[in-house]
């Protein structure tokens, strides 16, 4: 009990002992202080090993790395030094501190001096050791060490800070159990089905991708590798897949190579969408957008250039590995895409919060032939608000996994609670939270993939754990380590970190199921909450108000198809992930894709253009031909077929409903009546069967140029009753022509002056002349006819 007093007592020590080292004399030290995992390729020192991790009494630590030489000149009688404090750290936050900051240590340790000279752009090895009886350090706990380098004259050339955690001569506080949660998550690489944001996805599923990486730290198993196979896998028919082609065996009962007493266990956690993503790269040739920044730019409606890619050998081998991998250990899954469930819940979007969790469900089993655990949900960001609590409850859920900001540890705690707490659910039900820690969570987060940065990072691990487990000796407590969703580690810290879990003295690891939250225990959290910046960091109204536009189009589109079919479900929950709230820009381009393979589905149920029609009668029937080019869908919807002038030319009939199979063509023949001849619009358009139009307008000419029998009657009618009416005056006419002919020819009688009977005639002559000179009323066409 001594050596705990003596852990809790440096606090104040500590305190003291900060400001000081901060007013270290610069001129005795190395100036070139970095935080802990800041160096790149180009550092002057690289810390590669630390040994052994956890310090006995009377181990020998070891420091191993290089120092390159980045000045412009050979370097020779170059010296590594350790430098550290032998007062511990009094509390997380110091530890913090010194990991961010860095200090000048006051106490000197032991020199090596590197073999040289070492040429500009060069490396040399270093190894420096001293005995820890040597150090002078107390009881069990966190000593902070860095390591130096110099020139030959005393120069400083780089600095690396780093932790020493101590067991000393004693057993130490009793382990703290610890439990792991594997994630198998990320953004979603998907807009469309078969269109992909990049090529990177099936990178990450390689040997060396993050994926790949984190599938084999997580199994565990020397048998479970991603090297492509020397010979392509036979071909297994449908009825035979997922077994052993020699022994019939399920591959996720095959035995693993190092047995199950020596892993530490693990749950593992997946999105759906993601596997789904993978899944699609092994089935055919897959599309990879060229430019994603063309799609969001201000030509929306042209379709961005795109290139086709093969099927992904990666893809199907870590797929095979996966399901054997992940056949027997705890999974969870989020609903498809991950979705941020809150952000959905406040903007009314509930429906899709609900088609997200069996669709999820269903694409687990389907992929990895097992289902995940529904008793699980893990909220975006490991926080949520009532409304989500009683979403998720009502998916059946009744253990939830919360970061420490959702459930905070209660004032008066000097301590790191433990992971569980009791959660109440709706409807007086009990559920569990379990809680991961934070801070581990953003120290498993760090970059690891550097140049020494996997050491550093494995030792900053081993010091926040020792430093729990030294908080509160004597009491039972579990911590549960959940990365963040999108960790990338190295291959050396994810399997040395689950290493260590098993190997630290601190620590024991447990499976997630195994932790029970004890309902009678006193409280160590507080109630839930959902932190301000919580909420600031949920998807923006902007963009759901973009996504709810596309989901308008897409009901839209889904009015004309058979069997309550919903093709972009998928990608519209794709585009509803919480991993959107950190990449504006991308999130951008993956809504103008999805916007315009939308519109490219419903153009692909067309009208077919039609040449213009002439009608050479009063009425007729003309035949509009329909097009279905979908692959996968028939389509029931209705023409629409409108005169621009009613008078002229009506539509007589059509409108009825019909329906075209996938890559189907279907006449629609639409009788035409006309009442007066010339050039007639008639606008064409496709409707669902409520009415709503889904297409766009086409305009098709109908020149009318006859006008039937009955009209044609009418007319030669009305010709006959005016050859009667004029033929009388022209017989007159005809008859006065001749006999004016007949009056001009020489008379003898006409010389001798026999002027009564020649002033009559002539009077009637010029009578007749004036009258023909207009239309005669019908009574002086009586009397000519006498």
């Amino acid at each position: 009990m001594r050596r705990f007093a003596h852990v809790g007592a440096v606090a104040a020590t500590t305190a003291v002992l900060i400001p000081a080292l901060a007013a270290f004399d610069h001129a005795q030290a190395p100036a070139l202080t970095a935080p802990l995992e800041d160096s790149d390729d180009a550092a002057p020192l690289i810390i590669e090993e630390i040994t052994p991790t956890a310090v006995e009494e009377d181990s020998t630590v070891r420091v191993t790395g290089t120092v390159t030489n980045t000045t412009d000149s050979p370097l020779d009688e170059v010296t590594v030094r350790l430098r550290y404090s032998a007062t511990p750290f009094g509390s997380r936050s110091e530890l913090d501190d010194y990991a961010d900051h860095g200090a000048d240590l006051p106490a000197t340790g032991p020199t090596a001096t590197v073999d040289g000279p070492i040429e500009p752009g060069e490396s040399a090895d270093y190894t420096v050791e001293a005995d820890a009886e040597d150090l002078g350090l107390g009881a069990f706990g966190v000593y902070p060490l860095s390591v130096e380098a110099a020139g030959p004259s005393g120069g400083a050339l780089g600095e690396q800070h780093t932790f020493l955690p101590y067991r000393g001569g004693g057993s130490g506080p009793d382990a703290v159990e610890i439990a792991w949660v594997w994630p198998l998550m990320g953004t979603p690489q998907r807009a469309g089905d078969d269109v992909y944001l990049s090529d990177g996805l099936s990178e990450s599923v390689g040997p060396e991708g993050r994926l790949g990486r984190l599938l084999t730290a997580g199994a565990q198993d020397d048998a479970i590798t991603l090297e492509p196979p020397a010979t392509p896998s036979p071909v297994v028919s449908e009825g035979d897949a997922g077994q052993d082609a020699a022994s019939g065996d399920d591959p996720g009962d095959a035995p693993r190579a190092t047995g199950d007493s020596d892993r530490v266990p693990v749950t593992w956690a997946v999105d759906p969408a993601l596997l789904d993503d993978v899944a699609r790269l092994t089935e055919g040739p897959y599309d990879v957008v060229t430019d994603p920044g063309e799609a969001g730019g201000d030509n929306d409606d042209a379709a961005p250039a795109t290139e086709s890619m093969d099927p992904s050998l990666n893809a199907q081998v870590w797929l095979d590995q996966a399901r054997t991998a992940l056949a027997g250990d705890p999974l969870i899954a989020t609903p498809y895409a991950a979705p941020d469930i809150a952000a959905l819940l406040r903007a009314d979007l509930g429906a899709d919060a609900e088609a997200a969790v069996p669709l999820g469900q269903d694409a687990v089993e389907r992929i990895l032939d097992r289902p995940a655990d529904d008793a699980y949900a893990w909220p975006a960001g490991g926080v949520m608000d009532g409304a989500t609590r009683e979403f998720y409850a009502g998916q059946g859920a009744t253990r939830f996994l919360l970061s420490d900001a959702a459930m905070p540890a209660r004032q008066w705690s000097t301590a790191t609670p433990t992971a569980e707490a009791s959660l109440p659910l709706p409807g007086d039900e009990d559920g569990t939270a379990l809680v991961a820690d934070s801070r581990l969570t953003a120290v498993l987060g760090r970059d690891s993939t550097g140049p020494g940065q996997a050491a550093l990072a494995q030792q900053r691990f081993a010091a926040e754990t020792a430093m729990i487990s030294a908080e509160d000796p004597g009491t039972d407590r579990t911590i549960v380590a959940a990365p963040p969703t999108d960790w990338t580690p190295s291959a050396a810290f994810a399997e040395g970190v689950l290493q260590a879990s098993d190997d630290l003295p601190w620590l024991d690891p447990v499976a997630l199921d195994d932790i029970k939250a004890d309902p009678d225990a006193e409280p160590q959290r507080g109630d839930l909450v959902y932190p301000e910046r919580a909420l600031d960091r949920e998807l923006s109204g902007d963009h759901l108000d973009e996504v709810a536009g596309i989901r308008r189009d897409v009901r839209l589109f889904n009015s004309i198809l058979e069997d309550d079919a919903d093709p972009f479900r998928p990608a519209i929950l794709r585009l509803e992930a919480a991993a959107w709230r950190e990449d504006d820009d991308l999130a951008a381009t993956t809504r103008a894709l999805v916007a315009h393979n939308v519109q490219a589905d419903m153009d692909k149920v067309r009208i077919i253009p039609g040449e213009p029609v002439t009608l050479a009668s009063k009425t007729g029937t003309i035949g509009i031909l329909v097009a279905n080019d979908l692959e996968d869908h028939t389509v029931r919807l209705k023409l629409s077929m409108l005169s621009t002038n009613p008078e002229r030319l009506s539509v007589e009939g059509g409108n009825g409903t019909m329906e075209i199979g996938p890559g189907g063509k279907t006449t629609v023949y639409v009788p035409l009546s006309a009442r007066i001849n010339g050039r007639t619009v008639l606008q064409l358009s496709l409707h669902n069967t409520e009415g709503e139009p889904v297409s766009g307008e086409q305009a098709l000419d109908v020149n009318a140029t006859g006008l039937g029998n009955q009209a044609l009657l009418i007319s030669g009618a009305g010709a006959l009753v005016l050859v009667v009416a004029l033929a009388p005056r022209a017989v007159r006419k005809w008859a006065r022509t001749r006999a004016a002919a007949a009056g001009a020819a020489p008379d003898p009688d006409a010389a001798s002056g026999d002027g009564d009977g020649n002033t009559a005639d002539t009077a009637g002559t010029a009578t007749d002349t004036g009258d023909d000179s207009g239309t005669p009323a019908p009574k002086d066409d009586d009397k000519g006819g006498a």
